[in-house]
């Protein structure tokens, strides 16, 4: 598999300021990996011929990556250039994507056209990641997510296969889906707890053949409890598998979470109750065949006395996924 990091890792000044090295492992395309050591900024390339129309590109920059054409005496050229060194790592991510996508194209167009596509969709995650640490509740729903993959991992389940199944990095509906099954996590510290949806498809199992809900109620401690960074470094003493691991902090960064802003995130809970929901037909919920297509972004909240007679007991869902 091609490495994007390594090969902009190897390039060395030596009194040149510009290096761009062609990647070898796609034959039937032109496209290089560069480095300007005057920014010390990275960039990938993609070179086609002038009969190929690169379109109008203003739509597709955003935070951190420029997204421009140049035309040369014989070829038009494709350049998605990191303008924020800070986010090196996950620019990485993104090209390697890229590069996954485009390694069996046969034409340029094709080429083209699936590159663009993988920008349109980065673009979205770009958009949602925050960069500056996650807040409050953002690093909530990351514990819940994480508590339920915990569990899963300390009754057998494969990290491949959760991790595969973990849709938090992409911003999708559920957190997991597991082919036909989906699960929705939520995890609260409140006093009073609840359960709050953030949209009309959240809890919409349209598509899936179960759909269940995981709510897991804490309070806050000053000790002997779990963290965000504890959890994580559990998971991390657990997975195995270089790949796995490799995938599961992507994962993090793609969410927001990153080694810098620790330090941020030490406060401590202490897991009071778990309850598990199986969404059947007559749950109450709001989804989006049952408001008018102008309204979107359905935020509500659900009194869990009125939820009691849904619970399910999560060993139930383990055969399931």
């Amino acid at each position: 598999m091609i490495n994007i990091k390594t090969i902009w890792d190897s390039h060395k000044p030596k009194g040149v300021n510009f290096i761009r090295t062609k990647i070898e492992d796609i034959p039937r395309l032109n496209c290089y990996a560069a480095t300007n050591h005057i920014t010390g900024q990275h960039l990938f390339i993609l070179s086609v011929s002038k009969t190929v129309k690169i379109p109008e590109l203003k739509n597709y920059r955003f935070r951190g990556v420029e997204i421009f054409s140049i035309e040369t005496e014989n070829s038009f050229e494709l350049n998605i250039y990191l303008l924020d060194n800070d986010l090196k790592d996950i620019f990485s991510l993104f090209i390697q994507n890229v590069l996954e996508d485009i390694c069996d194209c046969v034409t340029e167009n094709e080429a083209l056209t699936k590159t663009l596509s993988v920008v349109a969709k980065w673009k979205k995650l770009f958009d949602k990641i925050n960069f500056n640490g996650l807040n409050s509740e953002q690093q909530k729903g990351l514990i819940g997510e994480l508590l339920f993959i915990n569990y899963l991992l300390d009754n057998g389940k494969s990290a491949a296969h959760i991790l595969n199944a973990w849709t938090g990095a992409d911003f999708e509906d559920k957190d997991f889906s597991f082919c036909s099954v989906g699960v929705e996590v939520k995890f609260t510290s409140a006093k009073t707890p609840k359960v709050t949806i953030s949209s009309e498809r959240q809890l919409d199992a349209q598509s899936l053949r179960e759909l269940y809900l995981l709510l897991y109620i804490a309070e806050e401690v000053k000790e002997n409890g779990f963290s965000l960074n504890s959890l994580i470094a559990q998971i991390r003493s657990k997975i195995t598998n270089t790949d796995e691991l490799k995938l599961f902090n992507e994962n993090l960064m793609l969410i927001g979470y990153f080694e810098d802003d620790k330090s941020h995130y030490g406060k401590m809970y202490s897991l009071k109750k778990q309850y598990t929901f199986e969404i059947k037909e007559d749950f109450p919920k709001i989804i989006k065949s049952q408001i008018h297509l102008s309204i979107f972004d359905v935020k509500y909240s659900i009194e869990l006395s009125a939820i009691e007679n849904f619970i399910v007991n999560i060993e139930t869902l383990l055969p399931k996924i």
